[in-house]
């Protein structure tokens, strides 16, 4: 029986994987910008591929994938801190709910410092890298 179910998974995360990469790959060579492929000297065809990103370097595009985190991560870190003070105001006095509430407070901190570290170390060695080279 687990066989079928593992078996299933996977084939379902095949599909999906493959419904998502397959059309980007069907649109790797083709452009609007370029006219069609002519015969040059040698007889061949001659194809301009382009760069689908727009970055030119990875650590920009990792800063923009920071940057797209921390928009997203912000508002999540703000409502997890709003729902450690609505727990403190709910906890009343009960000793197991302060600490239930400090424990999401707390956690939800360490997560905001986190977000902000990651993209601060980012942009320390996109910086240092760009310096050196």
């Amino acid at each position: 029986m687990r066989i079928s179910i593992k078996s299933s998974v996977a084939t379902k995360s095949l599909v999906v994987f493959l419904a998502t990469v397959v059309p980007f790959l069907s649109h790797a060579g083709t452009s609007s910008s370029t006219a069609p492929a002519t015969p040059s000297g040698g007889g061949g065809l001659s194809f301009k591929l382009q760069n689908p990103i727009a970055f030119d370097s990875i650590e920009k595009f990792l800063v923009a994938i920071l940057n797209i985190i921390i928009v997203i991560a912000t508002p999540i870190v703000v409502i997890f801190i709003i729902l450690a003070g609505f727990k403190y105001v709910t906890a009343r006095g009960n000793p197991a709910k302060i600490t239930e509430a400090t424990q999401a407070l707390t956690y939800a901190i360490i997560g905001g410092v986190l977000i902000i570290g990651a993209v601060a170390i980012a942009r320390i060695i996109a910086n240092l890298v760009g310096a050196f080279g």
